[in-house]
């Protein structure tokens, strides 16, 4: 009999069968994607949305709703649909169990079979327990009792016995299962003394393993236990009872703790096609970020190992909860992250991360990571593919974000905003920017220039970073400015309106000491700029410019100017900022008080954003640190000491410190009792 057919078959048996579950994945047609379809083509306009957006789990449930609703069979396309979703959500274990549900409720066995085998075992093993309760309901179909005796009884209490090792034992809403498992139990008619003696010992193992882990409905059954018992032997109850007393009570004390934990916490999905609907059914890249922490939150006690257990049970107990948060938390990158870097196997991270690049194609949080695995191996080629993917699904997205809009434009709709737009983009060009830099940093500059090809071509679809992020890296690898300059140059054919480019363009020049370029750059960017705050910035940053590199002559000329666009600005405010010392309104801090704004402290004229790139300097910096490193020394010795001569003539007696291998004082502890626990007389006091 083969594994297929063997009612005794586990999932790990099921996995050797490689019947396929249907016909060949085939992708909807993105050819079904058209503006003009019909409103009764409820297929096809499924289908094209689907084309836009594959992540969407509530579409491919509603096109099967539609494929069951149908008079004619349409199973083939329905265990398509399904073959889709599993591969792209290969760890979402109520899709398995709705199928399976279907497949059951169809006495399709056979196909049954073959998905308990994708879906419990190998790298797609799911441990929800709805998933496994499911393939109990399997083996309780094809082992009856009546036919099969002892031999399918068997049969049913092994698998109960797996579904308590797989997940029972660490999902704190177990408290169904465990009244199931116990109900079969109870329900067997032993037909002699040893099979009687048998079923207690079943029994009391079951209680044993179950009253010592945390769930609900865990008082219930504690006095369920004590009473069954107490009706087995009044004279041997106290004796298991005590046995068992402590653990009941660490568990009852835990479950306590983690229900305080995990208060407001959601874990409701659908189980059968039928219930399914946008409430319950996590939607792409929308997430509560409140239940993200409750899962967090959850997880980190866990890591606290309050059931002392051993290392391994441990980890199965946290890897549970992890898969339990992809139920909920599919589209939210931090949970894969974390569960990817708690697996310590680097080849078993990576299968982590596919899974979830496939859930959330367009991250970039788990994009970075997934070609960080990829570094540590020198996969370049991987490294590629997985940053082309990435792109490629941002643009795929931009461009439905940006056509919707427009759409909605012209019907005075309000779903999506121009900011959604604008973020989108900024996300498609940060990832290049990361991609550009990464290649850089493995392959050389040529690779990083090839990137930035392929960003020229995309024009308008990009914001200004990427040319301000290119131009950096030129200068940085080449310390050759004019090919940076021509970049820059570039990026104001499309970007010569944006004052926040101009800013930067502006940020670059003055770090150069490129007069007659800033002047040309202010020159031909005053008139472009709409951005009236952007505008006011470029002025306040020429004037401390020509403050300080200038002559006052020019400073005049362009304050005049300035005041003349902007009439309304406080002069001293004008005045005081040519004066900036490292980016800081000292005027104000130090003499005109009442005008200065603590909120704007660290504000600057220059962008922070930039100021990292100050360091290109550093060597001429370095110099004028040891000039002035000097100059000090010669300072203080015409001053008086900085150290009283008795301090001085102390350390010059004690030995010096290479003769102790140990601290023998702690000179932090030391510091805070003086300063916490002894009161130093003041000066007036001695006086006195």
């Amino acid at each position: 009999m083969s594994a297929s057919e063997s009612p005794t078959a586990t999932p790990d048996d099921l996995a050797h069968t490689n019947a396929p579950i249907a016909h060949s994945l085939t992708p909807p047609d993105s050819k079904d994607h058209d503006d003009k379809r019909l409103p009764t083509d409820k297929e096809g306009i499924l289908k094209a949305k689907l084309a836009t957006n594959p992540t969407s789990i509530l579409t491919y449930l509603e096109l099967i709703q539609y494929y069951e609703s149908q008079e004619n069979d349409m199973l083939p396309q329905i265990r398509e649909t399904f073959t889709i979703l599993h591969d792209r959500f290969p760890l979402m274990s109520f899709l398995w169990t709705i199928q399976l549900k279907m497949e059951l409720s169809r006495d399709e066995f056979t196909t049954a079979e073959t998905i308990l085998s994708n879906c419990l075992a190998g790298d797609r093993e799911n441990n929800d327990l709805s998933l496994w309760a499911t393939y109990l309901d399997y083996i309780r179909r094809k082992n009856n009792l009546i036919t099969g005796g002892q031999e399918a009884r068997a049969t049913v209490i092994k698998a109960f016995e797996l579904v308590v090792d797989k997940c029972a034992v660490w999902e704190p809403q177990s408290g169904q299962f465990w009244i199931d498992y116990l109900g079969f139990l109870e329900n067997w008619k032993p037909v002699n003394k040893w099979e009687e003696q048998q079923k207690v010992d079943m029994l009391r193992k079951v209680y044993k393993t179950m009253l010592s882990v945390p769930f609900d409905s865990l008082e219930r059954m504690w006095n369920k236990y004590t009473q069954w018992e107490q009706d087995i032997n009044s004279l041997t109850a106290r004796k298991f009872i005590g046995e068992l007393s402590s653990d009941y009570m660490k568990a009852r004390s835990l479950f306590q703790e983690w229900s305080n934990i995990t208060k407001n916490l959601k874990r409701v999905i659908p189980m059968s096609l039928q219930t399914v609907n946008k409430n319950n059914i996590p939607q792409e890249d929308t997430y509560d970020p409140q239940q993200l922490q409750i899962w967090l939150n959850w997880i980190k006690w866990e890591l606290e190992n309050k059931l002392q257990l051993p290392e391994d049970q441990l980890r199965c107990r946290i890897l549970y909860v992890y898969k339990q948060s992809i139920q909920y938390m599919v589209f939210a990158p931090e949970i894969w992250y974390r569960y990817s870097m708690y697996i310590t196997d680097l080849s078993e991270r990576e299968k982590v991360l596919s899974m979830s690049l496939l859930a959330n194609p367009s991250s970039p949080t788990i994009t970075f990571k997934m070609a960080e695995c990829f570094e540590s191996t020198n996969q370049i080629e991987k490294i590629q593919s997985c940053f082309d993917s990435c792109t490629h699904a941002l643009l795929q997205k931009y461009q439905y974000i940006s056509k919707e809009y427009e759409k909605q434009n012209e019907q005075s709709t309000q779903l999506i905003t121009n900011d959604m737009v604008q973020d989108t983009k900024r996300e498609l060009t940060f990832v290049y920017c990361v991609y550009m830099n990464t290649m850089k940093r493995l392959s050389g500059l040529s690779a990083a220039r090839s990137i930035f090809g392929k960003c020229r071509k995309l024009k308008r679809k990009l914001t200004h970073d990427i040319y301000v992020e290119n131009a950096y890296l030129e200068f940085q690898n080449q310390n050759d400015y004019k090919t940076a300059c021509k970049v820059l140059e570039l990026g104001l054919k499309y970007f010569q309106t944006d004052g926040i480019y101009t800013n930067k363009y502006l940020d670059f020049l003055i770090l150069l000491n490129k007069d007659a370029q800033i002047k040309t750059l202010f020159e031909t960017s005053v008139e472009k700029v709409d951005n009236l705050d952007q505008l006011k910035l470029i002025f306040r940053k020429m004037l401390n410019y020509e403050s300080k590199f200038g002559n006052l002559n020019n400073v005049y000329s362009l304050e005049k100017k300035f005041l003349e666009k902007f009439p309304d600005e406080n002069l001293i405010d004008v005045f005081t900022d040519r004066y900036q010392i490292q980016n800081e309104n000292l005027i104000k801090r130090l003499e005109l008080t009442y005008l200065y704004n603590y909120e704007d402290a660290n504000m600057s004229i220059l962008p922070s954003s930039k100021r990292k790139y100050n360091a290109i300097s550093s060597s001429t910096m370095a110099d004028n640190d040891n000039n002035n490193s000097n100059a000090r020394k010669r300072m203080r010795s015409n001053q008086e000491p900085l150290i009283p001569s008795e301090i001085v003539e102390l350390l010059s007696i004690l030995p010096k410190r290479q003769y102790f291998k140990n601290a023998l004082l702690n000179s932090k502890k030391l510091l805070n009792f003086l300063d916490n626990q002894v009161e130093i007389p003041s000066s007036e006091k001695e006086e006195s």
